[in-house]
């Protein structure tokens, strides 16, 4: 009971101050953007695109990075407790490179989709879909260190550094405090601080967590395939994506078909991209899920 307790405690506190985040920052704009003037209509208009639309679908696929966290921590808390420090560093790798090559296409596709998904998903709010358009413009990149400090911090859990990422969480949230009180008094951004705010204070955990797993792991991180060519990927896709969307929009008028054909057309050309660039071998493809059938058809394709 002593073991669970104490292995329990800085987990539930971690989780507890990506909470209070939340809860700070509401009342953080709410009283400044108050005291700069504006009406209670706009701070509660602006307030329910960010909560309900723009988090909504940015915490979509940091789903993803949240499971495969969970998933990961009983093979590398095994290894960890063997001293096998090279299966060890093998797991976290394995974890990270899926984590990307999941996180960097939803950021992309999340960017050049925005106003397109918006109004599939909430129709008849042409007007916060514009302003949660905006956001994600400006934020979709908080999917990529979103992801990785969810995962990152199941990472030094697993082996046994439960209280690092509750004080690197502490001083993200300083940090991030200060910077949005900086955005709203000295900037007047409105809304958009929170936007910014909530992407530094992700960044600030991922570099904080990135460093602890380094220095207690002796993890390298590898780059190319990581991060190269899931960026090179992404950004191809990400073209097409854009383009096929707004042709198809132009002949047909339906949002909602133009959306799900490019979003099919996006995971295919993103697919191919990674197979053609060897951001992912056969061994890796396996172990997504339905792995071997996307192995099977890779090879009947020539990929």
């Amino acid at each position: 009971m002593k073991i669970l307790v104490l292995t329990i405690i800085p987990v539930l506190l971690s989780t507890t101050i990506y909470n209070i985040n939340g809860i700070i920052d509401n009342g953080i704009f709410k009283h400044i953007a108050m005291l700069q003037g504006y009406s209670k209509k706009e701070i509660s208009t602006w307030w329910g695109v960010y909560a309900g639309k723009y988090k909504l679908l940015v915490n979509v696929p940091i789903s993803i990075a949240a499971a495969l966290a969970a998933s990961s921590v009983p093979s590398l808390t095994a290894a960890y407790a063997e001293g096998n420090m090279d299966q060890v560093r093998r797991q976290i790798n394995a974890a990270m490179r899926f984590t990307m090559v999941i996180s960097f296409p939803c950021t992309v596709g999340l960017a050049v989709l925005a106003n397109p998904i918006f109004k599939m998903i909430f129709p008849g709010t042409a007007e916060t879909a514009g302003i949660a358009s905006q956001m994600m413009w400006i934020g979709a990149i908080t999917v990529v260190f979103s992801a990785m400090s969810t995962l990152s911090n199941g990472l030094l859990q697993g082996i046994n550094k439960l209280l690092v990422p509750v004080i690197n969480a502490l001083i993200s949230l300083v940090a991030h405090t200060i910077l949005v009180v900086v955005l709203l008094l000295f900037f007047r951004i409105n809304i958009y601080a929170m936007v910014i705010g909530d992407a530094f204070f992700n960044f600030m955990m991922s570099a904080l967590n990135a460093y602890a797993l380094k220095r207690h792991s002796k993890y390298k991180q590898e780059v190319v395939k990581t991060f190269i060519v899931p960026i090179i990927c992404s950004t191809i896709m990400g073209v097409v994506t854009f383009v096929v969307y707004h042709g198809l929009y132009a002949l047909i008028k339906s949002n909602v078909v133009a959306v799900v054909i490019s979003m099919i057309l996006a995971v295919l050309t993103y697919g191919i991209c990674m197979l053609l660039l060897k951001g992912l071998n056969e061994e890796e493809i396996r172990k997504f899920p339905k792995g071997d059938l996307i192995v099977r058809i890779a090879q009947k394709a020539k990929l």
